[in-house]
């Protein structure tokens, strides 16, 4: 759902889905009807909104759209994503991506208002298992799959 509209991203699963898992429908649910689709060649692993971009994580990339005009942005090539890994920071002001790179335990640090501005952080020696980052995009935590700590990370310079 994006933030507190009557916009839904919905992806198909299940066992009889309504809509294919490799499609991102957007639903105006007071209009009641689709307002937007995005079509994919693999399944669908996680989507995020924000009032400007929609991010949509497949299994090894993410695609990352306008919201406006469903235009694509940037696509980011990371290691296996199963689990659909990926932050987006829910500031209006600041728009950052965190994502696994395609190196095991490192994390891909965008600055979408500083011209997709990267930053790529070793976080941890085994794959990532989690990552959030704050109001701001200032600060990432990550998890490793061992879980056994939890790392904080300055979004500007690793």
């Amino acid at each position: 759902m994006l933030y507190r509209t009557n916009i839904i991203a919905l992806v198909g699963g299940g066992e009889s889905p309504k809509y294919p898992p490799n499609k991102v429908m957007l639903w105006d649910d007071s209009l009641m009807k689709c307002i937007g689709e995005l079509n994919f060649k693999s399944e669908v692993k996680g989507v995020r909104l924000r009032k400007d971009k929609i991010v949509v994580v497949l299994d090894a990339k993410i695609y990352v759209y306008n919201f406006q005009n469903l235009k694509l942005v940037e696509v980011i090539e990371t290691c296996s994503n199963l689990k659909g890994i990926c932050a987006v920071s829910p500031s209006k002001e600041v728009c950052v991506l965190a994502a696994p790179e395609k190196k095991v335990g490192t994390v891909r640090i965008v600055h979408f208002d500083k011209g997709s501005k990267t930053q790529l952080v070793d976080a941890h020696q085994s794959a990532i298992a989690a990552i959030a980052l704050n109001n701001e995009g200032t600060i990432l935590a990550t998890a490793s799959d061992k879980g056994t700590l939890i790392r904080l990370w300055d979004t500007e310079n690793g």
